[in-house]
This record gives structure tokens, sequence and C-alpha cells, in this order.
């Protein structure tokens, strides 16, 4: 029998399913083994019996139901006369000669109390019937047994007997339940049977996250289904309720989840309750995760000797469970069923009970966290130190790691102080207290929770003077950007912007330097007309905003398409001068980062390696001191990709790498595709071929997120697909299928000549024949006379090269590419290859890497071949037995013979040939 599969992937429980049915199939060889499927609330108990007897029906074989119930468990054998009363002949349809008799077996001779008064002989009787009916099942018999932890003792002593006593035909039991709500007759039975190798148990423990992926149809590595996975421990019923609520964790569930379908089934153990118990249990559903006897005798209002009592009779049906934690406390069997029961109770009696919990945990000296909940959903709020008691147990759940938590609880304390006017307690809620709080959820990307909790800082006390507003508003928008929520950010500060412009105009000007850069930060373009006026307009403002307006005009110039390379360079020296001369402290330790990044950013795209490195760590220390993860993820790839061009390969990926990490948990794809984009170059130019496989745990957006890839990954992906020699590959990436533009968007104007020198490379690459080599080279030649620029200037002689090379005008080709080298500096990625094409005079266009090798003699050929693989000077020596030094004379023989300069060059071209 086949394993069930979910949507064609990954099959689920096939392994305890092959269990089943291999237990099934040794009936048919005569062996006395039944079955116990043991499992929690939800495991898929019934799905795999279903599973089972689709699989079993397949094979032939007969297969009947019988199903346990709350509802009859005084009934004697109610789940084997409900499997025997459905056996069908499979060809008539016909009830089974016998089976008549065999069900009248069970339903006569017992007494009301469901105690069997003559054991032996309705045993022997039912035995006698069953054996009589089996021939009509020709494949053998499955009675599977669903829900048997509500079966009766009769139906407990006959299962015990048939597992003890087989009737010798081909009949096969399968009995599931639930172990923590099963009686303890029907436990001793199974384990009598398990230590007699009758019983065979297969448990249904967690999923794994391959079988969760698989039951809600996602990838194993899609985004937030690992933590969905943890938050629903594996079980079935509880992933797909998490999973249809769009909810992250079950604190974030909505009210309505109790009447949705998950929420049915998980509030059906709860309809047969009393009315007593049901209050109970509301009750403890009320106080939260964890409680105990005497706090749910308060709040139900009920006598603590009956609660305690009622209590026990929960925990016999697993509806809660004995809290590990050294106190006996109690707490719902999961968040979920907690968060049913609460949302199917009576919202006016629920005030009341939170009134009540309020009183008794405040009398016994709860912590601010546990007293939080009531005070929110109590409507209580009457008394100033309401506020107090909220804003610590907000500052508690943000240390605890739990900012949504504390984004709610400080919500509402910031209205009740509106509400009763505590401005006395206005530190307690202040910028001390939210600003940490806000940057807690936009480590966590939770942009709806930062825009509520916004509205009711800006709607508060805080910042009531303009100019301390002003920074809370650019603070809030300066968020909403980051997490690529530009449009928000925009309408924030245009709402906050004076309708007069003679008035409050340092504030004005702020927050007109705040939207420009809020755009930088979500990605959309600059406006020059706007950035001219706006630079005009903090010409006499504060130095700090005049500085960051500077930087703004200076990315827009360098962005331009008609770009003026002196003006931007004059323009970000003045910046940079500006911007160097503020301390971190202060105010500008708010705005400083912002137009540090600005400006670094600017610096790396003109070449400006060494500066735009230094601004960039200069304001990554101020926004790892504040705990502004949001800036994390441009500032760590401006770094990264300052690293990379300036050759720093191992600096480059330790700076990408978490900058791919922080993006991810922002949710913005855009920094996510430019720090894979420089690890995957940077790899190259370490002669791997791209990026090594990622671990299991690391993050990863789904392709559907993922956004189209921009011009600048587009250079860096084709940078190493020609560094491992894929010249088609390159070609891939910039060109589209007709080959007359971009398959990206057009860089702009200060990376052209790099693109274009790219694409000359890539056809030169592909032989002396491909006429377009030269078509690139004068389009980079034009593009850099256009920038002016000796990064482009060396662009533009690395392409005039490749056409020389292609000519096999070898000296002149070998004279450009030393001249490129010079302008391009040794140690970049493109400088690198300027100088392993000037040194390899001998080998022109098109010539294959194995004719070079032939040059190599035997020993110099082994050591090539370990040097590619990426082995170290003395890993080598030690596997050959020799020394390091004669290593290196190797090492130094080979580089000249096969034109390289360096390892990574050896390692690049031995891939090649390989």
């Amino acid at each position: 029998m086949a394993a069930t599969e979910i949507s064609g992937q990954v099959p689920l429980r096939s392994g305890e399913l092959s269990r089943l049915v291999s237990l099934v199939g040794a009936a048919g060889t005569g062996a006395r083994v039944a079955a116990e499927l043991a499992g929690g609330p939800g495991a898929g108990k019934t799905r795999l019996l279903t599973e089972l007897a689709r699989e079993a029906t397949g094979e032939g074989k007969c297969v009947l139901r019988g199903l346990g119930s709350e509802a009859f468990r005084h009934v004697p054998f109610h789940p084997f006369i409900a499997a025997f009363t459905n056996w069908r002949d499979s060809d008539s349809g016909t009830t089974v000669p016998g089976a008549a008799a065999l069900i009248r077996t069970l339903t006569t001779g017992t007494a009301s109390d469901s105690q069997i008064p003559d054991a032996v002989s309705l045993f022997t009787e039912f035995r006698k019937s069953l054996a009589e009916c089996l021939p009509a099942a020709s494949g053998g018999l499955l009675l599977l047994l669903d829900d048997f932890h509500w079966a009766d003792p009769c139906s407990v002593e006959l299962l015990d007997m048939l597992v003890g006593h087989p009737t010798g035909g081909r009949l096969s039991v399968v009995m599931a339940h639930r172990p923590r709500q099963s009686p303890v007759a029907l436990r001793a039975a199974v384990q009598h049977g398990v230590e007699s190798g009758t019983v065979r148990t297969v448990e249904l423990g967690p999923l794994t996250l391959r079988q969760s992926a698989a039951l809600l149809g996602r990838a194993p590595d899609s985004s937030g289904l690992a933590r969905l996975h943890e938050q629903a421990e594996g079980n079935p019923l509880y992933l797909t309720a998490l999973a249809e609520a769009g909810a992250k964790s079950p604190a974030e569930l909505p009210e309505t989840l109790a009447r949705s379908g998950p929420g049915a089934r998980l509030l059906a153990e709860t309809t047969s309750l009393g009315e007593r118990t049901r209050t109970i249990l509301r009750a403890a559903a009320v106080l939260g995760n964890t409680f105990d006897v005497t706090a749910v005798a308060e709040v139900a209002e009920t006598d603590h000797q009956e609660t305690s009592r009622i209590l026990d009779d929960l925990k016999r049906r697993d509806l809660i469970r004995t809290v590990p934690d050294g106190w006996r406390r109690l707490g719902f069997r999961h968040e979920l069923l907690r968060h049913c029961v609460y949302g199917d109770t009576d919202a006016s009696w629920q005030i009341g009970a939170h009134r009540r919990a309020l009183a008794h945990l405040s009398s016994t000296g709860a912590l601010p966290t546990e007293l939080a909940p009531h005070i929110e959903r109590s409507c209580a709020g009457i008394e100033p130190s309401d506020a107090a008691v909220l804003a610590s147990a907000a500052r508690t759940a943000l240390h605890a790691g739990r900012p949504v938590d504390a984004a709610r609880w400080l919500a509402y304390a910031l209205r009740l102080q509106r509400a009763v006017g505590a401005l006395d307690s206005l530190e307690s809620v202040g910028p001390g207290l939210w600003r940490p709080v806000v940057q807690g959820l936009a480590a966590e990307g939770e942009v709806r929770c930062i825009q509520a909790l916004g509205n009711e800082i800006l709607a508060g006390p805080s910042g009531a003077g303009d100019g301390t507003r002003a920074d809370t508003v650019a603070f809030l928008a300066t968020v909403s950007a980051s997490l690529g929520h530009g449009e928000e950010a925009q309408a924030l500060l245009t709402a906050e912007l004076p309708a007069d412009h003679s008035r409050a105009t340092s504030t004005r000007r702020l927050l007109q330097v705040q939207q420009q850069l809020t755009k930088v930060l979500a990605g959309a373009a600059l406006a020059r007309a706007d950035i001219e006026m706006l630079v005009v307009d903090t010409g006499h403002s504060d130095p700090l905003t005049a500085a960051g307006a500077l930087a703004l005009r200076g990315l827009c110039a360098v962005m331009d398409t008609d770009v003026d390379i002196r003006l931007a360079e004059g323009v970000l020296d003045a910046s940079a001068q500006a911007l160097d001369g503020f301390t971190a402290g202060g105010a500008a330790a708010q705005h400083l980062p912002g137009h540090l990044l600005v400006l670094s950013w600017a610096e790396a795209l003109i070449g400006r390696y060494g500066p735009a490195r230094a601004h960039a760590e200069r304001a990554l220390a101020t926004v790892r001191e504040r705990g502004d993860a949001h800036l994390l993820p441009p500032l760590l790839n401006t770094l990264g990709y300052t690293h990379y061009q300036s050759g720093q390969m191992a600096e480059a990926l330790t700076a990408v790498d978490e900058a791919r990490t922080a993006a991810f948990a922002l949710g913005r794809a855009d920094h996510v595709g430019l720090a894979e984009a420089v690890s995957a170059a940077a790899w190259s130019q370490l002669g791997r071929s791209g990026e090594p496989p990622r671990e299991q745990h690391s993050p990863r957006l789904p392709d559907e997120d993922r956004p189209p890839r921009t011009s600048l990954d587009a250079l860096l992906y084709a940078e190493a697909a020609l560094a491992r020699g894929d010249a088609e590959a390159a070609l891939a990436l910039l060109l589209p299928e007709g080959d007359s533009a971009w398959r990206v968007s057009e860089p702009v104007a200060v990376l052209a000549a790099r693109g274009y020198e790219l694409l000359a490379a890539a056809s030169a690459d592909r032989g002396p024949d491909d006429a377009r080599t030269e078509q690139w080279a004068e389009r980079a030649v034009a593009a850099a006379a256009a920038g002016d620029l000796p990064e482009q200037r060396g662009h533009a002689l690395l392409a005039h090269g490749h056409v020389l090379r292609c000519r096999q005008l070898i000296a002149e080709a070998t004279r450009c590419y030393e001249e490129a080298e010079e302008l391009l500096g040794g140690e970049t990625p493109a400088g690198t290859r300027a100088r392993e094409l000037a040194r390899a005079p001998e080998q022109p266009a098109g010539r294959g890497e194995e004719d070079a090798l032939t040059e190599l003699t035997q020993r110099e050929r082994e050591v090539a071949g370990l040097a590619g693989r990426g082995l170290k000077t003395k890993d080598i020596a030690q596997q050959l037995r020799v020394s390091p030094r004669t290593i290196d004379v190797h090492l130094s023989r080979i580089y000249g013979k096969l034109g390289v300069s360096s390892r990574s060059g050896l390692v690049r071209l031995m891939a090649r040939s390989n």
C-alpha cells in the first residue's frame, strides 16, 4: 500500500501509515497482533484511520468502523455494535449473514449498570458468532475503533478478549484513543497486550516541519512557516487553525476564531459539559495561560471545594493540565483552546470576570504583566496608577521579546493617560518607553502595530512642543519607510507640515528633509526639482538638517541621468564636512544615521569606497547603540558593497549576511536581493561558483515575494558569472531575448560603463568572432566620457582591451589592461580581472584553459589541482609531502604560465577547466 500524499508533496504521516499497513497485512498470515494508535486531540488519528481504511479496501479487505462517544459511554459495547451494524456484503449490499446474531449477542444479557453478568458465556457466544461471520470477508476483516477513550467498560473487556484470544480468522483490530483521557482499565489492557506481544503501538507525535509544510501546501523554507509550526507544537489541528486565521501566534488570533471551523472542532469537547463546569472553564480562560484553584473560584464566584473537584474532572478530560513549574498551577492544553473558550464567552460576563480577576490578583501581589490584560479588558482604567501598571507590563514584555504585547498595553496606557489626565505619570509612558517598543516592533516587521501605536503616541501629550513632536513624527515616518511603507510615511509627514510656511520654519524644514529621506529608505526615486528647492529652503536651517539636505542633493546628482560628477562631488564633500563635525548625541543621534546612509551610498556609487565605508560604519555604530534595527539592512548592504568593491571579500560576506537576515525579518525583499547579489559576487571572487547552500534555518523569501532584479543586482550576478567563466550566464543576466536593451532597468549613469564592460567581456569570452564586443566597448567609452570618473574610465579601458584582444593585438590590449588596473585598483574585482588579463598576453581570447594547462609539468598540475580545490599552501605541502616553500615556488611558476596573478584567479581557472 502506498503512503498518502498531500498536494503531491511530502507524504503526511507516511511512516505511521506504513506501520499500520504492515500490521494489517500480518493478519493474513495468522499473526496475533492488534494495533494501538495513540495521539492527542487533533493529532490526525481519524484521518490516518481513513487512509488506512482506503488502502485496506483497495486490497480487498472488509473494513468496519466503530466510534466511541461520550454520549454513549454508558451503553455496553456501543463501538462494536455500531461497527457490526454496518457490516454489508460487498456484492449485494445486504447485511452479512450472522451479523444480526452477533449484535444480539452483545445487546442481550447485559445489565443496566454496564457490568457483564456472565462474561465467559457471553464472550464464548460472541466468538462463535464472529467466527461464523468472518468467511463473508474473503479478503480479511479490518475493525477500526476510533475515539476508544470514550468506550464503556464492557467494550474494554471485549477488546481485551479479542486481543488476547483471537478468533482464528483473518481479523485485524486497530484501536485509536487519547492516552491522557483513556480510563485505567483501557490503558492496563493495552499495556498487557504490549508486554505479551499481541499489541503494537503506533504513536502520533508532532509533525515535522516538512510535514507541516505539506499540510499547508507551502514550501518548507517559506516565510513564517517555522514559527507557525512551533506555535502549533506540530499539531495538525492547531496548525490549520493558526494558518486559517493568518496569525503568527495564538496571542494574535481574532475573537471570531471560536466561530470558525477549527474553532468549532476545538470547542466540541466542551459542549457536553454542565453549565457549572463551563463557567469554571470560562473563568480559567479569563485568567490567562496559567491559573490556580483559588483564582478560578474567585473569578467564577464558586465554592473552592467545588471548583477543585470540577477542575480535576477537566484535567481528566485533558482540557486543562498541570503546568510543570513546581507551583502546582494549571493551564489549558493549548493556548488555542483557551482562546476559543474565551471567545465563546458572553462579553458582559467577561468584563465582570476580568474585574474580579484584577481584584484578586492585585491582592496577591501579582506582576504587572499578569494585571495588564485584566486592566485592558475590564474597562477599569479609573485609577491614574493603571497607566503606570500598564507601562511597567509593557516594559517587561519588551524585555521578554514580546513587542506586540508591549505595544498593546502601552497603547492602552496612553489612552488611559489622556482619559484621566494623569500627567503626573507622563514619564512612565514617554519616549523612553514607546521608542524602544517601536524599535522592537520594527525589528519584527510589525507595520500595523507600529501604525496603531504611532496614532496613540501622536494623539497624546508626547511631543507637545513643535520640535519634540517633529522629531517623533520623523522617527515614526522613518520606521514606516524602512519597512517598505513609503506612502504611509509620506502621509504622516505631510499631515504634520505647517500650513503656514512662515510659521515654525525649523520644524517645516526638518520634516521636508525627512520626506525626501523616507523616499530613499522606501526605495523610491528622488525628484531633482524637489531636492534643489529643498537645499535652497534649508540653507539657513540648523546645521544638521542642512547637511542632510546636501547629502540628498549629492545622491540625486549621482543618480541623475545627466550626471554632473563635479557638482555631485562638491555637494557630497560639503555634506561630509558638516556631518563629520557632529557627535552622535542628543537630537543628532536620531537624524544623523539617516543622513550618513544617504551620504555613504552616494559616495559608494561614485567609487569613493574609503569615505563611504567610514560613514556607513559610523552610522552603524549609532544605529546599534540606539537599537534602530530598521536601518540595519541598507547600512549593512552599503558596507558590504563597499567592502566587495574594495576587494575585502570576507568582510563583505559578513556584512551582507547580517543584512540579509535583518532584511528578511523586516520583510524588505529588495534589501534581501541586494545582499544575496553581493554575496554571490564575493563568493565567486573567492573561487566558488556562487554562494554555498544555506543552513536550514537561514532565512529566504519565497519566490512570489521576491522583487524584480535591479540593475545593480544584475551587474553583481554578471560579475559572478564571468568570474566562474560562464559568459552565457552573464549575457543572459544583462540582455533581453531581443538583445536590444537591458533585461533589467537601465543602470544609473555612474554604473553604465561598468555594465557595458561586462557585456564586452562576456562577448569576448565567447570568442573573437562575436561582433558585439566592439559595440559594447564603444558604449562603455561613451558612458565613461559622460561620467568622467576614474572607475568609469577604468571600465572603458577594460572594454577596449577586450576588443584589442579579440583582434589579436596582444601588446596594445596588455597596455589597456595595465592602465585599467591603475584606475580601478589592484584589489578590486574589476582591477583583479584587468591584472590577470594583462599578465596573460600569450593567451588570446577564445583560447581554452586546457591549452594553457598543457604547459604545466606533472607536479605543477598536481599543485594547481589542489589549489583549485581551495586548499591552503600548508595543506598542499602536507598532502604532497614537500615543504610549503616548494609549493610557493610551484605556484609562482603556475601563475606565470597560466596568466593569473592570485590564488582566486587560479581557483576560477581550474574550476572552468574541470
